[in-house]
């Protein structure tokens, strides 16, 4: 239960409804408690991030609004006093990450032709079967190879661009992570297959998964792409973890139907352009 807090301090955004919460912050994320989305991006924020948070009343609030940039993560449910202040706080720019249909109608209301909505699919990861990943290992062209990840790929590169300098900044990749690149004969990384976020206490790990096809389109249409994240979900089977895909695009849910993984949860992202 929430207890009354009269003690916090608190910053109201001019006469907004919305308060941001500025100590003791844990004590308001009941309402994330299992969230259909995202779970591991929001174990991560509260870890390892200076989240901010809002809500919609001290004592007991029933909408909460999570800010890690440049995202904000709706819960409870929504509140048609709040629409101005959600304005004011989410500008231009913004991404959304909506719960429910419910949320959805809600940030259209408000919004409208300001915002795009992007559809996205959570997986279910219970029916993958190592052998039948075996079956998806091909052989790579002679001068590519698939290794673990090592610090010296975290050094420069996609790996670091896209994955460490956004989520491993206050944390060790090689101590908190896992994951395989695909590197040439130079050790250049041109994909890679990992864990997306710091694994926390819990045996689920999200999949984050990028061949870089711009560099060398010679090599599509080979399997390459399968290879390399089928790998990792084979090692990732076998240390016991369940590696979670959430599909923002119709190429990434082809790959995980291909790879044994079955449809969850329809839901939507959403981002403010205007």
């Amino acid at each position: 239960m929430l207890k009354t807090r009269e003690s916090i301090p608190i910053l109201t955004i001019g006469e907004f409804n919305m308060i941001k919460v500025d100590q003791q912050k844990e004590s308001y994320l009941d309402l994330f408690q299992h969230y259909p989305v995202f779970s591991l991006f929001i174990e991560y924020a509260t870890l390892h991030t200076d989240y901010v948070l809002y809500v919609n009343r001290l004592d007991h609030p029933d909408l909460i609004m999570m800010h890690v940039p440049p995202a904000y993560l709706f819960a409870g449910k929504p509140d048609e006093k709040e629409g101005e202040a959600i304005q004011k706080i989410m500008g231009k720019g913004a991404w959304i990450v909506s719960p429910n249909h419910e949320f959805d109608l809600w940030l259209e209301k408000i919004y409208g032709s300001r915002m795009q909505s992007h559809p996205r699919v959570l997986f279910d990861e219970g029916a993958l079967d190592v052998n039948q990943l075996k079956g998806k290992l091909k052989p790579l062209p002679q001068e590519l190879s698939i290794v673990p990840i090592e610090e010296k790929h975290l050094i420069k590169g996609m790996i670091k661009e896209e994955i460490i300098d956004r989520f491993f900044e206050n944390t060790s990749f090689m101590t908190h992570g896992f994951g395989f690149a695909l590197v040439n004969e130079e050790g250049i990384v041109h994909g890679f297959a990992l864990t997306n976020y710091p694994m926390g206490s819990s045996n689920e790990i999200e999949v984050s998964y990028r061949v870089g096809y711009e560099s060398f389109q010679k090599y599509r249409l080979q399997g390459i792409g399968t290879t390399l994240v089928s790998t990792f979900l084979i090692e990732a089977i076998r240390r016991g973890y369940k590696p979670i895909w959430d599909a923002a695009n119709d190429i990434s849910k082809h790959i995980a139907k291909k790879l044994g993984y079955i449809e969850k949860y329809h839901w939507m992202m959403h981002h403010i352009i205007e």
